[in-house]
């Protein structure tokens, strides 16, 4: 977010190579990687995933469709490991089942909003709760 705002990444990309655009493969790989990692141990995917995915300046229903298929492609994923893990039991699945039927209102909910919302203010809301996501996950690091 601090990088959105103050464009450091680009000042240096600008005078290390003299060319500018979105990131690339490498940057994909590292950033999709880091997400399922981090989605995996701590449900906590989603800045990795919106560093990557806020540099490359979609519109916001590219960006909001990739996201629905990215974590749903990571949740299914990450089911082998909890399940070798020992997750996967009766109480964990009797509490998703419960929580089942809000789904179709979340999906209600984000629709609704994702129509209403400028894009300039959604990108304006997305960095700024990537700034407060990522400053909660780094004050719980750092404090006992």
């Amino acid at each position: 977010a601090l990088n959105a705002w103050f464009r450091l990444t680009e000042r240096i990309a600008r005078f290390l190579s003299r060319t500018e655009g979105p990131p690339g493969k490498v940057a994909a790989t590292v950033w999709g990687a880091l997400s399922g990692f981090t989605s995996t141990l701590a449900h906590a995917g989603g800045p990795p995933y919106a560093i990557y995915m806020l540099g490359q300046k979609v519109d916001k229903t590219l960006f909001v469709g990739t996201s629905a298929v990215f974590f749903l492609i990571v949740n299914y994923v990450k089911l082998v490991p909890y399940w070798f893990l020992g997750q996967l039991n009766t109480g964990n699945l009797a509490a998703s089942l419960l929580f089942a039927p809000l789904a179709p209102v979340g999906i209600w909910l984000g629709v609704w909003l994702h129509r209403r919302i400028p894009e300039t203010a959604f990108y304006r809301v997305a960095y700024g709760l990537l700034f407060v996501t990522s400053a909660k996950l780094v004050w719980d690091a750092l404090t006992p």
